[in-house]
């Protein structure tokens, strides 16, 4: 299983998101169910005895509800390609619950994440050629402002790779107070 933590965007801000499908040629863009903003990478994970120290490492969390607000637009460069994405407004509470998940993990046994934290949601990706437009598209998105949206959870997803896209699925969700019980979303 190929898993991640991160926080599931509500359906409201997912279809909001979704209608800027399409404004740029050339870009392979995000399914709007798959937006989410990601936490903790964790990657391939075949030992059952890891998943359940996994499962038990997140189910320790424990944070106040606070609200996220996607804000502006980013050009992510990579080698072979790049990704437009939308920024997260960076707050302590944001900061502190991801620094927690990260302990818990390495409690629990993995590596240290790779990647600095840096809160997005991906978009689309496209080819390191078309930059000179990504970067016009970031200019003219770069004053997005979502409305705030309410953490009470986070989610483990495991992504799957179906016919020409990944396709991410939702194995559990850890409420805030580790004494309530949530249900997975069916969509």
């Amino acid at each position: 299983m190929r898993l991640f933590v991160a926080l599931h965007l509500p359906p409201a801000l997912r279809e909001a998101l979704s209608l800027l499908r399409g404004s740029m040629p050339g870009v392979e863009w995000v399914p709007a169910p798959n937006y989410h903003i990601s936490l903790r990478f964790i990657g391939e994970i075949t030992d059952r005895h890891v998943m359940q120290e996994i499962d038990l490492a997140l189910g320790r969390l424990s944070w106040k509800p606070f609200e996220a607000t996607l804000t502006g637009a980013l050009l992510k460069e990579g080698s072979t390609m790049d990704s437009l994405a939308l920024g997260v407004e960076r707050s302590s509470e944001l900061d502190t619950l991801q620094s927690q998940i990260e302990s818990l993990l390495r409690r629990a046994g993995l590596s240290p994440a790779k990647r600095r934290f840096q809160p997005h949601v991906t978009l689309g990706h496209l080819r390191t050629t078309e930059r000179p437009a990504a970067i016009r598209w970031v200019q003219s998105h770069n004053l997005f402002r979502g409305k705030p949206m309410q953490i009470e959870h986070v989610t483990l997803f495991e992504s799957l790779r179906g016919y020409e896209e990944q396709i991410y699925v939702p194995r559990a969700e850890y409420a805030w107070n580790p004494a309530l019980q949530l249900s997975v979303e069916d969509e």
